[in-house]
């Protein structure tokens, strides 16, 4: 018998040795803070680490997945006993405080909202060669939720017809990530970039390249209603005060006066392939092909010619007026 004992005694106490390490390890395992106070887990991979429920433990230990449990989806419970079954589990000593505590898991998630809707429909339209414009939906299809980081893929666009005649649009739209395919259906309204002003711009002010900006509106609108050249605008003068941001009507506008009234301008008396360039000043006011009165200020003779540059008149010599007569000859 004490033969026995002295066999028995080192194995015991091997055993005790074995049993104390990892309850020594197992003392420094608590529930995460940030759990305690939340009650939930968001998790950011399928798997749940020891790391993402204590504190406390060696980071080889912290890195292991937990035993036994696998992935959870979203809205999942991790009541007390079954976090204590789980520290039990993977070798650590814990309890919870209280029998009510429990984790509820969470993914972070991003959302997909219309505007993304707006312009995959958009593009798609384009890469089949169809009308492109503004996107009026039909009904919104609502925002596609996606996990964290998957939103930057965007979403994808299958079974796309389109309907020349009513400029409408058929589709299933998704993330591109994967997910629930919605079907989208709406109109394309045709643009067209039309010329506004850039600032007010009063009645009788000659309106400057610097005044207009380009801004794009419904094409059945612009094309019946406004301006939609610049160059038609540019160097004319406004008959009333006009808005900044406003677009313009034809009815808006006078032809740029090339020629003012009292101003000295250069006459152009042309007879056949003669041509005889005098000093004068201007009668009327006068723009681009408007006939008006010239004085001769040499001859002091009245003249009628075209206007046909800025500051410039030209009066054929056959139909010259002068003052008092009609056809007489230019000297």
């Amino acid at each position: 018998m004490p033969r026995l004992s002295r066999l028995f005694l080192p194995l015991a106490a091997l055993m005790l040795l074995l049993a104390l390490v990892p309850m020594a390890a197992q003392a420094a395992a608590t529930l995460k803070t940030a759990l305690q106070n939340s009650g939930v887990l968001i998790l950011d991979r399928p798997e749940i680490r020891l790391g993402d429920l204590f504190d406390g433990l060696p980071a080889d230990v912290a890195a292991r997945p937990v035993r036994g449990l696998g992935a959870l989806e979203p809205g999942a419970i991790l009541d007390a006993d079954r976090l204590e079954s789980i520290a039990r589990d993977n070798g650590l000593s814990w309890r919870p405080a209280s029998p009510a505590l429990a984790l509820r898991i969470d993914r972070p998630v991003e959302q997909i909202g219309e505007e993304s809707v707006l312009q995959t429909v958009t593009q798609a339209l384009a890469a089949q060669g169809f009308p492109t414009g503004e996107i009026r939906l039909d009904a919104s299809p609502g925002p596609f939720t996606v996990g964290r980081g998957q939103a930057r893929q965007g979403l994808k666009v299958a079974d796309l017809s389109f309907d020349p005649k009513l400029s409408r649009f058929t589709a299933q739209i998704g993330p591109a990530a994967g997910g629930e395919m919605r079907r989208v259906a709406g109109r394309v309204i045709a643009m067209a970039d039309v010329p506004v002003m850039t600032r007010a711009v009063g009645a009788g002010e000659v309106i400057q390249a610097g005044d207009i900006t380009i801004q794009r509106l419904r094409a059945d609108q612009a094309g019946r209603s406004y301006v939609i050249d610049p160059d038609r605008i540019v160097g004319k003068t406004a008959k009333r005060m006009l808005l900044a941001g406003q677009p313009v009507r034809p009815a808006d506008l006078n032809a740029t006066m090339m020629v003012q009234k009292n101003a000295p301008i250069t006459v152009n008396v042309v007879s056949g392939p003669m041509a005889l360039a005098m000093q004068g000043k201007a009668l009327d006011d006068g723009a681009l092909g408007d006939t008006v009165r010239v004085l001769n200020i040499r001859s002091n003779k009245v003249l009628s010619g075209v206007v046909s540059a800025p500051s410039t008149v030209t009066v054929q010599a056959t139909s010259v007026t002068v003052g008092g007569g009609v056809g007489a000859k230019t000297n």
